[in-house]
């Protein structure tokens, strides 16, 4: 059974929530098993659960026992269901089943979008036999700004503003289709992103990256307009986020990519550490 929880509730149950979410078997994503995120950075994510519009905790309930832990958010405008914490303790199918119910009951026309780290295999299995496709196939890394020291800015390294957008959206309209950070949102929210673009023999790329709330730093993308790899390319652009984020205090960054690309190959020898694979499913209901 799902419940809502009920503010006064909360410090009953944050310290359950918490400790599951540092399960991978048992936990989805945002992943609180990285080793950066700490617990106050859970439990302000969630206490936001009660102020932010659109956002429910729900928890999962079986013989009058609570059992997992749900905090889900709604994008209204755009048809958006997301997740701050999906957390099972037991019998996270029954637990999805009962979700997939309540969600569709109440939302209609809706991209349900849910991630987990591979480890979490009783969750991966649910959403493949349950009509969900798969969105993305990552791996996870990150870095400690501490660990860091930066290197001078490539001045042909160029800011994406306002004033130059067309030149930044030519390339990266290839590749938005099936993003919801399409060039449009993109330039809607500019002052939430950082991007920077560059040229190297002839081929032109880019790099996304957004400052997340718990300090983090996060590259969204960084992609090359003829879909090749370019290690001198690759390098020059993550640099330079690298030294945007020691620059603004930012204490760590994330980065997602292919398994066994280059970059995954090269993220290690940058100091990168890996968190584990992280896969993420879309269903639209």
């Amino acid at each position: 059974m799902l419940i809502p929880l009920q503010e006064k509730d909360f410090d009953k149950y944050i310290d359950f929530a918490y400790e599951l979410a540092l399960d991978p078997t048992r936990a989805g994503y945002p992943a609180y098993f990285d080793g950066i995120k700490t617990k106050k950075d859970f439990i302000i994510a969630a206490r936001k659960g009660f102020s932010r519009l659109g956002e429910q905790i729900l928890l999962y309930q079986e013989n009058g026992q609570v059992e997992g832990w749900i905090h889900y958010y709604d994008w209204v405008e755009d048809r958006y269901l997301g997740f701050r914490a999906c957390c099972i303790r037991r019998n996270t199918a029954k637990a999805l089943d009962e979700l997939q119910e309540y969600l569709t009951s109440r939302y209609s026309d809706y991209d349900w979008t849910m991630g987990f780290p591979e480890a979490n295999r009783e969750a991966i299995s649910w959403l493949e036999r349950s009509g969900f496709s798969v969105f993305d196939d990552l791996n996870d890394y990150y870095l400690l700004f501490s660990q860091y020291t930066p290197e001078l800015d490539d001045p042909d390294v160029e800011r994406i503003t306002e004033e130059n957008f067309e030149k930044f959206q030519r390339l990266y309209q290839n590749f938005d289709a099936e993003m919801y950070w399409n060039c449009r949102r993109l330039r809607e929210n500019l002052s939430r992103w950082d991007i920077f673009m560059a040229e190297e023999d002839g081929a032109a790329g880019e790099i996304i990256a957004t400052h997340e709330p718990d300090g983090g730093y996060e590259i969204f993308s960084l992609q090359c307009e003829d879909d090749q790899f370019h290690e001198g390319l690759f390098r020059r652009l993550l640099k330079r986020v690298l030294n945007e984020g020691k620059r603004t205090g930012a204490k760590h960054l994330l980065f997602f990519v292919d398994p066994g690309s280059d970059e995954d190959r090269i993220l290690p020898e940058l100091g990168f550490q890996r968190v584990g694979h992280y896969l993420s499913y879309r269903k639209h209901i």
